[in-house]
């Protein structure tokens, strides 16, 4: 099992301004062993504590960037893309680029977005959801075959590309592996069975063991690539060095949900989703600046869990 953090919107603290925190726990998560970083495709975002109050976003794709230039080993991929803020062509282009910033370190995060007041805010139109799937469709296809073809050409319902050159090509090759985040069981993962490389859905054990299975299904039915998708998962995860510590920090988060324990606590929550297919956990973190948890995590429990 391998496992990635989702970056959270830090506050400066003692790096000095947002990005230097940033960019101090993807040094850590590198340093740790993690596989990957993740930033949320978001534009604004309202404190759960306090609603009044908005919560500092930075703009996924720029922060990327640097973290590829910053980072030598780690992955780096968005969790994920809302398709309907960029032409996919650009978002294309963006993808291409974030790949030869990092020398072949990323994957690419595609979603249909769903959070309706960053649209009216911004002044993008909102569609409805059964029209932001077949967006999520169409743009699948068209970053496939700008990661992989010259010139690429598509006609949808919703968006053309005719002739576009994506020079640079990505370092990977055929091209970055796509994942499709989300869990709807009627169209999401069924477009992970028709088009993704990796899944990556929510929820308890048994919620998680169930979506697997309805993925499972939609491939038998389209095209029988279950083995070829790498089968993800998210939750929150609460690490503290003992049960003392856990206490503490568990008052310091009395409205976290997610997996919360010592070490070998959280060894035998990760353990429960490996057992139903699981093989790759993204995970956020509610501490402010979790270098401290994040190095724990990659002392006590990565080497137990790299082999599930």
């Amino acid at each position: 099992m391998l496992l990635g953090l989702q970056l959270n919107s830090y506050h400066p603290g003692e790096h000095g301004n947002h990005f230097d925190t940033l960019r101090a726990v993807a040094l850590a998560c590198e340093q740790a062993g993690l596989d990957s970083v993740w930033m949320a495709d978001h534009f604004m975002f309202s404190d759960p504590e306090h609603p009044e109050k908005e919560v500092p976003v930075p703009e996924c794709f720029i922060i990327l960037g640097a973290l590829a230039a910053s980072t030598s080993r780690i992955r780096i991929g968005e969790l994920v893309t809302g398709v309907p803020y960029r032409n996919p062509a650009l978002l294309a282009k963006m993808l291409t680029t974030l790949d030869v910033v990092s020398h072949g370190r990323t994957i690419v995060g595609l979603g249909a977005a769903w959070h309706e007041p960053e649209f009216t805010a911004y002044g993008w139109p909102f569609p409805p959801l059964h029209d932001r799937m077949e967006m999520l469709a169409e743009a699948v296809q068209i970053v496939d075959r700008m990661l992989t073809q010259r010139p690429a050409s598509f006609r949808g319902k919703y968006y053309a590309v005719q002739n576009a050159y994506n020079d640079p090509m990505p370092v990977q090759k055929p091209r970055p592996p796509i994942m499709i985040g989300g869990s709807g069981e009627q169209v999401t993962l069924k477009l992970v069975a028709q088009y993704a490389d990796y899944c990556n859905v929510f929820g308890d054990v048994a919620t998680v063991a169930h979506k697997f299975d309805v993925l499972r299904k939609h491939c038998e039915t389209e095209i029988g690539r279950f083995d070829e998708i790498t089968r993800c998962n998210h939750v929150s995860i609460l690490i503290a060095r003992d049960e003392a510590n856990l206490a503490v920090k568990q008052k310091q988060f009395p409205k976290f949900e997610g997996i919360a324990g010592t070490p070998e606590m959280i060894i035998a929550q990760l353990q429960a989703y490996a057992q139903i297919g699981s093989q790759y956990v993204t995970f956020t973190m509610p501490e402010a600046d979790p270098s401290e948890p994040i190095l724990l995590l990659g002392e006590a429990v990565l080497p137990r869990v790299a082999t599930l």
